[in-house]
């Protein structure tokens, strides 16, 4: 399923924080998570996009966030934040109310009470933007 790919892409988001990527660590949570082959190159894909527009998408917590400073988000609500904005600029076949609901699903998971209407808050003005265009 992809909801493990996207976990498996959340634990990686999480660890490139304090490192490199790291090959090894990717092989092995795509075999803790069982992993098809498709679920790998999901994660693979959507790992890519977040890479590769890594700033936009600081950019967009950073303004939607009412210039709130990216440093002081919460690590685990950044990792949510990239995968469910990155699915919703960038992933034409994931429905923005899916990317919503997974992304706050390892939210819920992994952050605090308080993270889960931080991290919606800024997926609501961002689907209404992209309503809007």
């Amino acid at each position: 399923m992809r909801k493990d790919a996207r976990e498996v892409v959340f634990k990686i988001l999480y660890s490139e924080l304090y490192t490199d990527f790291d090959a090894e660590l990717f092989n092995e949570l795509c075999g803790e998570f069982s992993l098809t082959e498709g679920e790998i190159l999901y994660a693979k894909d959507l790992l890519k996009k977040i890479s590769d527009n890594k700033s936009e998408l600081d950019k967009i917590i950073s303004e939607l966030a009412n210039n709130y400073d990216l440093d002081r988000v919460y690590p685990t609500d950044k990792c949510a934040l990239y995968i469910g904005l990155a699915e919703m600029a960038y992933s034409e076949d994931v429905p923005n109310v899916v990317a919503i609901d997974e992304a706050l699903s390892l939210c819920r998971k992994y952050s605090t009470k308080e993270s889960l209407s931080f991290v919606n808050g800024i997926f609501a003005k961002y689907k209404t933007i992209l309503e809007n265009h």
